[in-house]
């Protein structure tokens, strides 16, 4: 009895294991992807990165494209949970400083968002693979902030809004490798400055 009531418990440990290693390969294939672009990374970079064999990867995922495919799954629940965490509690903060923390996230999760698309865009076999096998849509790679700004939400155009806000950030991002953070500094506040004459705007109008 005890021992089958052992054998029971090294089963769940050895799942447990294989779960934490699979998280641990999905997490350094985005950043390896994020590093070094999707087409210059490598089973065995990923592998390095990860701390595991090689072997250990291809004994889940048959090839680079399965395991991408993966991977973007698994961003797109690891992008929403950071991003969460960075606003808990942070609810009732005035809309800028709500937007100064989405700006700080954009420009950690940008660079992987950025790849994933590349790769999407650039890899028909693997935007097959993500469009058969994926639970989330690939749209949701870069949305999901509507309910960290419930101002924004409820307006005329609320959905167009939250996307102009998002690929604002994910300009100002690709802007930043050519110019000072001065500069992208100024435009945050022009930009920040339109959207608060909108929103007063929209408030008049309803």
């Amino acid at each position: 009895m005890a021992n089958e009531h052992s054998g029971k418990i090294e089963r769940r440990s050895q799942k447990d294991r294989s779960e934490s290693m699979q998280r641990r390969v999905l997490d350094a294939t985005l950043r390896c992807i994020g590093e070094q672009g999707y087409i210059g990374v490598s089973l065995q970079d990923i592998a390095d990165m990860a701390g595991v064999s090689r072997g250990a990867i291809t004994h889940h995922y048959s090839s680079k494209i399965e395991l991408t495919s993966s991977a973007i799954q698994h961003f797109v629940q690891w992008r929403y949970d950071r991003v969460h965490t960075a606003f808990e509690g942070k609810g009732g903060l005035p809309l800028q400083e709500r937007l100064d923390i989405l700006w700080k996230e954009f420009q950690e999760i940008f660079p992987v968002t950025f790849e994933l698309i590349v790769a999407l865009r650039s890899d028909k076999d693997l935007l097959a693979l993500y469009k058969r096998n994926s639970k989330t849509r690939i749209e949701e790679i870069t949305t999901g902030y509507d309910g960290f700004f419930p101002e924004l939400s409820g307006m005329n155009v609320s959905g167009v809004m939250i996307a102009v806000m998002a690929a604002f950030y994910r300009g100002a991002y690709i802007e930043a490798v050519s110019r000072d953070a001065e500069y992208i500094e100024q435009m945050k506040v022009v930009f920040q400055d339109m959207l608060m004459t909108y929103l007063d705007s929209d408030k008049k109008a309803a």
